[in-house]
């Protein structure tokens, strides 16, 4: 196979991988994307599971108030009743002391009540809030994955289509260049460039005088010294080009 064929080949190869390139990219961005949103997900949700939990602590720490409160009420009920029944001037400073202690417990107990009453209704109002953002986020994330998987579909389909005879093209070239060609594209986005007027169309630079010559008289496979892809004449596949225009003609 001539060098001509090589490369026009080879060049043939850089238009089908340039195609497929933006194709990969936005393989690879889709489910990040989706992987971003199920993220947000799972940290709300959790956000939610430890809110649900300090709102049931609150509130049995609230319940557990109310019981103290109780306690305590019952508990000044008997003192004054006892008051009631002092004998003497020592039993009823006794009891008053006792009445006093009593009624500091209560307003301390529905202090802290009334703290633990605020919490809660703030914990409930954002919970609600939250549940809302989650459900929210939620039914986005199914919606985003039903296009994603949609979306997905349609690029492979166009990547297989997109791929067609790229095998074929490629036992056109020998190894040893389609193993460079495939290290440089990794690196450069494409492996191949045109070389037109003695510029390098990849990378702007000038390549060597003798080395457009051996180029235009198909006497070797070049590559441009500076970006290091492999270099071919434009006008090849021009002429490729018309003669496959002129047979569908015929």
């Amino acid at each position: 196979m001539s060098v001509r064929e090589q490369l026009v080949a080879l060049a043939k190869l850089g238009r089908i991988d340039a195609s497929t390139q933006e194709l990969d990219k936005e393989l690879k961005e889709i489910p990040k994307e989706v992987g971003q949103l199920r993220e947000s997900v799972a940290l709300l949700e959790g956000l939610l599971a430890r809110e649900r939990s300090e709102l049931e602590q609150a509130q049995k720490l609230y319940e557990q108030q109310e019981g103290l409160l109780k306690e305590a009420a019952d508990a000044l009920a008997r003192a004054k009743a006892k008051a009631a029944k002092a004998k003497n001037a020592r039993e009823a400073e006794a009891v008053e002391r006792e009445v006093e202690v009593t009624r500091r417990t209560i307003k301390d107990r529905e202090t802290e009540r009334d703290k633990l009453s605020g919490a809660i209704a703030q914990v409930r109002s954002s919970l609600t809030q939250h549940e809302s953002e989650f459900a929210g986020l939620k039914e986005m994330l199914g919606d985003k994955s039903a296009e994603a998987d949609k979306r997905i579909a349609e690029l492979e389909q166009q990547r297989t289509q997109a791929l067609t005879g790229r095998d074929e093209l490629a036992v056109k070239v020998p190894r040893d260049v389609l193993s460079r060609y495939d290290a440089i594209r990794t690196r450069r986005a494409t492996g191949v460039a045109e070389v037109r007027d003695g510029i390098c169309q990849g990378c702007r630079m000038a390549v060597r005088p003798m080395q457009y010559i051996v180029i235009q008289r198909e006497e070797g496979i070049e590559r441009c010294s500076h970006c290091q892809r492999y270099l071919y004449w434009g006008p090849w596949l021009q002429d490729e080009n018309a003669a496959l225009e002129a047979g569908e003609k015929d």
